[in-house]
Formats: C-alpha cells, structure tokens, sequence
C-alpha cells in the first residue's frame, strides 16, 4: 500500500513537470532579443515622399525587441526604450502587446512563425512587412 501510494506520487510529480515543460515550449521560442532582419514597404508614391518612405524603414530597422520570461517586452527604438507586457499564443503564434497592462488594450505586434516575428502593418497611405529574427 505505501510503495503504491509513492509510485503514485512520484507519477503525478513527473506528470507534472513533463506537461510544465510542454506548455512553455513555444513560449521559449520567444523569450530573448529579436532584431530587424528586412522591411518591406509598399506605398502608393503619390500620397508620400520617397524620402519619408525611405526614413520610416531606416527607423523600422533599428527597432530591436526584447521579450522576457515575465512577460515584459522592451521595444528599443533607437535611443528610445518602452517598457510593454506581451501575450504570446502558442496556437497561432501570434504576439500581443500592451502599455496599459495584460489585458488592456492589446495591439498585436505580429507573429511567430518559421523562427522569426513578421510584423505587418497596414496604413493610409501603405503597408509596411518587417521580419525580426533571434539574435545569437
């Protein structure tokens, strides 16, 4: 009786790490520092400069992410760094953040899939595709 009632907890025990392991995985994937590894832009030209254009993809590219295992994600623009809780679902890979708290507010920041994070944004005057990749 007491050798069944330790193998018995000794399995829920397992069981339980094992499945704590599983659900974190994907997660995992995201935890760490991302950069911008393309941007691709597609604007109608007459409803923007072509320099403005070309100004917005050289910020785009110094964007850089960092998502920790709290669920905080610093967005680092240049000089500039914005303190953000992020949602990831592990489903769709798809990633939301927000200033206001989890929960409030939510704006999706992209999603995760092939190991990267493809953020597309659609806009009045076009739409901008930006890929970051994990740094090493």
């Amino acid at each position: 009786m007491k050798k069944s009632i330790i193998l018995m907890a000794a399995f829920v025990i397992l069981s339980t790490a094992f499945f704590a392991g599983c659900g974190s995985g994907n997660k995992n994937k995201v935890i760490g520092l991302w950069k911008v590894t393309d941007v691709q832009t597609q604007f109608d030209e007459s409803k923007v400069n072509p320099a403005t254009l070309q100004q917005v993809a050289e910020l785009e590219k110094q964007t850089m992410l960092n998502f920790s295992t709290d669920s905080t994600l610093t967005i680092m623009m240049g000089e500039k760094n914005f303190e953000a809780f992020y949602v990831f679902d592990k489903t769709t890979g798809k990633i939301e953040y927000s200033f206001d708290g989890v929960g409030i507010n939510m704006n999706e920041l992209g999603v995760y899939a092939d190991e990267a994070i493809i953020s597309a944004s659609e806009t009045p005057v076009g739409t901008i595709k930006v890929t970051y990749t994990k740094s090493k």
